[in-house]
């Protein structure tokens, strides 16, 4: 059965990795301007060498690079790190007709394969997924990794970790005596539900864990301002988590919420909507990061009533969003640590990068909003080790654009050049490398 399954799949999948646009990258390529995100200033006429998934060597370029068959000629273009975002749903659409409180384990599957790949031909060649139906984004990771499809690096979290009548507990209609448990959230009260939880999660091959420590917005009749979890039921998902390596993400929007997560050990705050100066400076001590998603903020404001969004959704996220941008503010004034993620899944898979030009309205800079997306994503993930800057060694994750973010970061909202582990999945740059003669 397991081998007429594999002939299947690979029949079905495999052509997508192996489509037009998904050839073996060149073992070199010219670039006309390079944004390595490290920090340091852009650097110009640069070679760099791939061997296999990783980046061998880089360079200078020299007069004979140009006219060198052997190299890909991108001299028009600016290479910068493959783009990361540490929270896009790849699994959950937009469209409330998929509301996940509904939606099968097989419609979550297939919804995933489509985004995965939307998402790498915007140029984001690393997702960090933190609420998986189903186990459905476990599922899709693998798949990813086996190059049965096309789809960026991912780290999952499968279902959030939410407490009886929280964010993401859907199913509160039912009537007394009836369990209901949704598969898009572990439903669970105190410390020891929490660490059986932690550990069935990673009994699945969880990648990092997802708590929901206040209400939300996007589930009917919840306060985002309320904190959910006590210290000690998140101290305990930490705690587990931290036996095998892992990490935690907080959705918070309260500040009760914001500081019980912090204090108990989180890596990042998810959203951070009413962040103040005290809790800020907590989480600079504490090096937590906040991954403030205005794209999908911004999604929420002018295209919910358009979409039929439920009303009462569209009053919390109107009452939260001036508060929200103002944290965002404080946060970057404070010196928070930034992460990108854009809460993809809320609005359209493909179109993260727009959230670029929304944190520039914010106080960042372009280089900042650009590393947000790049070394401290990989940062917050713990795997800049591998991803996150262009050097010698990590994998040969690159896009180009034709101008420089620096000067118009909205350059980055179409992306015509991807590579992901040396391999081109998307060049619409018309600049292929040629044949040796």
């Amino acid at each position: 059965m397991r081998a007429a399954l594999a002939l299947v799949l690979g029949t079905i999948l495999l052509p997508c990795a192996g489509a037009a646009n998904g050839q073996e990258g060149p073992s070199a390529m010219l670039a006309g301007g390079l944004i390595d995100g490290t920090g340091k200033a852009v650097r110009k006429n640069v070679v760099l060498v791939i061997r296999g998934e990783r980046i061998a060597e880089i360079r200078d370029a020299t007069p004979g690079d140009a006219s060198d068959a052997a190299i890909r000629d991108l001299r028009k273009y600016f290479i910068l790190p493959g783009l990361i975002d540490v929270h896009a749903h790849l699994t959950m659409s937009h469209d409330p007709s998929l509301d996940y409180g509904g939606l099968s384990a097989a419609s979550a599957g297939i919804l995933g394969v489509i985004h995965a790949k939307r998402t790498l031909m915007a140029g984001f060649t690393t997702v960090r997924d933190p609420f998986g139906p189903y186990y459905a984004d476990v599922a899709l990771r693998d798949a990813i990794n086996r190059g049965l499809l096309e789809g960026p690096r991912m780290f999952v979290s499968g279902p959030g970790l939410t407490m009886t009548g929280g964010h993401g507990a859907v199913g509160n209609w039912a009537p007394p005596g009836v369990e209901v448990r949704s598969a898009a959230d572990s439903v669970v009260d105190g410390a020891d539900e929490i660490r059986r939880e932690v550990r069935l999660h990673q009994k699945y091959g969880v990648d990092f864990i997802k708590v929901i420590a206040t209400g939300g917005i996007f589930t009917v009749g919840s306060d985002p301002g309320s904190a959910a979890f006590t210290r000690e039921e998140i101290e305990a998902a930490v705690d587990e988590a931290r036996k095998r390596g892992q990490r935690v993400a907080a959705h918070a929007h309260g500040t009760e919420g914001i500081r019980t997560a912090v204090l108990a050990g989180v890596h990042s705050i998810e959203h951070g909507s009413f962040l103040d100066a005290a809790t800020a400076k907590l989480m600079v001590e504490h090096g937590t990061f906040l991954v403030p998603d205005v794209y999908a903020d911004e999604y929420t404001l002018t295209k919910g009533a358009d979409l039929g969004w439920d009303p009462d959704t569209l009053e919390k996220a109107r009452s939260v969003s001036v508060r929200f941008r103002e944290s965002v503010r404080l946060a970057h004034r404070a010196g928070v640590p930034i992460a990108f993620g854009s809460d993809a899944g809320v609005y359209p898979h493909g179109e993260n990068a727009g959230q670029f030009a929304l944190y520039l309205d914010l106080g960042l800079s372009p280089l900042e909003a650009i590393s947000a997306a790049t070394l401290n994503a990989a940062r917050l993930i713990g795997a800049s080790q591998d991803i996150g800057t262009v050097e010698v060694g990590k994998y040969a994750d690159l896009v180009a654009v034709p101008s420089s973010p620096l000067d118009d970061i909205r350059v980055l909202e179409t992306i015509p050049f991807v590579m992901k582990g040396g391999r081109v999945v998307k060049d619409e740059t018309g600049s292929r490398a040629r044949s040796p003669r």
